[in-house]
């Protein structure tokens, strides 16, 4: 039978954590898609019209940036945005994508170090300003100006933090 794991552990999650669905909430399903067209026309090379957000880091359009870290990823992930309130974007079975929009805090201390069957997430800027892809090999991804630079300051500052 197929299931959506990472939409059920997320959903267990909230509940288990107490978490108040304001400052952590799954997008409406009628804003779903189109929030998914924007950062695919803004972010995305598109080859292919039956091309969606599933492995999008390979086809992101310039300028952008990759680093590997020594630790999880996340926890790095974390300095490096500075924006409080994010979306973020799990992939779960069959390329299925669920948006989420909360508190960055909450993503990252309580949902994504809980995620077994997470295997790659997008964190996308409200404004879309920016994008930041883990990928399945723990490769950061990184597009949009301000995120480089905050990406390549947060190296600079954090060799020992960063995988050569």
């Amino acid at each position: 039978m197929e299931s959506l794991f990472v939409r059920l552990e997320i959903e267990e999650l909230i509940k288990k954590c107490s978490i108040n669905r304001q400052e952590l909430f799954e997008v409406r399903k009628d804003q779903w898609k189109s929030i998914l067209d924007h950062i695919e026309k803004h972010f995305l090379k598109k080859t292919h019209y039956t091309q969606d957000l599933h492995w999008g880091w390979n086809r992101l359009r310039e300028p952008h940036y990759a680093l590997r870290f020594n630790e999880q990823p996340y926890r790095s992930i974390k300095e490096i945005i500075a924006d409080e309130w994010i979306w973020f974007i799990a992939e779960d079975y069959n390329d299925k994508m669920w948006i989420y929009e909360g508190d960055k805090n909450i993503i990252f201390d309580k949902i994504i170090p809980e995620l077994y069957h997470l295997d790659e997430y997008f964190l996308v800027s409200k404004k879309y300003e920016w994008l930041v892809c883990e990928d399945h090999h723990e490769i950061v991804h990184f597009s949009g100006e301000g995120i480089i630079h905050q990406a390549k300051k947060f190296e600079l500052e954090n060799e020992s933090k960063i995988f050569k």
